[in-house]
């Protein structure tokens, strides 16, 4: 097969869910003989950069530079060929070059779309080829949680050749709210293993100052969305406890700011390889206060024996697989207009007391600490064991096209020539009309 994805987010780096679950699905495929091609942006709004420096990062990966200019950079990476696009208004133009070249067997596109602009351009460039990946929820164009519902968008998800959930809350999410039937596949992006437990066991409480850095409290995408303020309100209350903070996609400014105002809290980059966080972190928190779609770092902790309190929303309950501790936060119901692609959340007040309460057994008991590791990595192994790396490959094979929708009919009858003629006489009068001195021009309709 030939597989195009075309993405509105980066290929790499990728550090977000998402983008790291569509590259691997893409190498997979690639691996497996298939010819796979990907379109994404090179930057974006949240994320400058130029070509000439995404050029050293992709040669320090070992990606192969087939071309770079100074709008479009095309390498191949793990058997997959990237066409990172330089200016975002320029991506569907991309996908649709790259399609007219390569013919896709299937087109794949991401829920993560901002105004639909993959989407659309894959349903004109291959219709009846589109499958459509359903990884944010609230990207989807329909639902309580869309942050920009389109009837016209869930038109174009409806008439998509097929749909894959990445978990059981969006499969729910798309038959109860499209209504649209889709097929679950939980990405395998965990890897071969074996995994390594890490040492996250220990003594006495570690302290700021004497903390060895496998000890530590740690947070991927510390924002809003993802729970920040309870981040915070643990911080300030253990101030003797060091904290990690790896700020990726949704951190603002002035998340950054309150971050770096704690002197236990510790900054980190965001990696490629989630191993080198891993590796620092004792307990893992993952206090989101809106519904995830799924939680692939908290599978990626717990095979590493590191235990993980989370929240009890959307698809983390099913990520914890069944392992205490699911905890409550109150959600995000509302949001405003931002300054970038995304809204801003309203964020409720919350309560950390449950979220103290457990954090406290985990790091003043080490023998509770260490059953809950153990849980995790065997619960964690179980899973990954479970996942079907052929899984996607199959559903493809199995689909067939389908015909494309019919353009809706025009509601009026185009004008006879001789009502065009007597519409463009009537402009022409008045267009002299208004030029002559001392008159106003008509503002009436025809």
């Amino acid at each position: 097969m030939r597989i195009l994805l075309a993405q509105n987010m980066f290929h790499l780096p990728s550090h977000g869910g998402a983008n790291k679950s569509n590259r691997i699905l893409m190498e997979q495929l690639a691996a497996r003989g298939h010819e796979c091609h990907v379109v994404a942006p090179l930057s974006g709004a949240l994320r400058r950069t130029s070509p000439e420096r995404h050029l050293a990062y992709l040669r320090d990966l070992g990606a192969d530079i087939r071309s770079a200019t100074g709008e479009l950079v095309v390498y191949e990476y793990r058997g997959v060929v990237a066409h990172a696009v330089v200016e975002p208004s320029r991506l569907a133009r991309r996908v649709g070059e790259v399609a007219a070249t390569l013919d896709p067997t299937w087109t794949l596109v991401p829920s993560d779309d901002p105004g639909l602009i993959m989407l659309g351009a894959a349903s004109r460039a291959t219709p009846g080829r589109v499958v459509y990946l359903a990884h944010t929820l609230q990207q989807l164009p329909f639902g309580p949680g869309a942050f920009y519902p389109s009837a016209a968008g869930t038109r174009l998800v409806g008439a998509a050749a097929g749909v894959v959930s990445v978990s059981r809350a969006a499969r729910e999410y798309l038959r109860t709210w499209g209504p649209i039937e889709s097929e679950l596949i939980h990405p395998p992006v965990y890897g071969p293993g074996p995994f390594t437990a890490l040492p996250s066991g220990g003594g006495a409480v570690p302290t700021a100052s004497t903390a060895s850095t496998v000890s530590m409290v740690s947070m991927v995408n510390p924002c809003a969305y993802k729970g920040l303020p309870v981040f915070l309100a643990l911080a300030d209350a253990r101030p003797e406890v060091p904290f990690l903070a790896v700020p990726t996609w949704g951190a603002t400014g002035d998340d950054l700011a309150a971050l770096r105002a704690r002197p236990n809290v510790t900054l980190v980059e965001p990696s490629d390889d989630i191993g080198t966080i891993l590796a620092r972190t004792g307990v893992l928190l993952m206090p989101s206060l809106w519904d995830e779609t799924f939680g692939y770092t908290c599978v990626e902790a717990m095979l590493r024996g590191i235990p993980v309190l989370a929240s009890d929303v959307g698809g983390l309950s099913e990520a914890k697989l069944g392992v205490p501790y699911l905890l409550p936060v109150r959600r995000i119901t509302a949001y405003e207009a931002g300054a970038h692609a995304r809204p801003v959340p309203v964020v409720p007040e919350q309560d950390p007391g449950p979220w103290l309460a457990a954090l406290d057994r985990l790091l003043g008991d080490p023998a509770h600490r260490r059953e809950l590791g153990e849980r995790s990595r065997d619960a964690a192994a179980a899973f990954a064991a479970s996942l079907d790396e052929g899984a996607f490959e199959r559903y493809l094979s199995g689909l067939r096209p389908v015909a494309p929708p019919s353009p809706p009919a025009s509601r009026a009858k185009a004008p006879s020539p001789e009502r065009r003629a007597a519409l463009a006489a009537l402009l022409a009068a008045r267009a002299a009309a208004a030029r002559a001195p001392g008159t106003v021009p008509d503002q009436g309709a025809p």
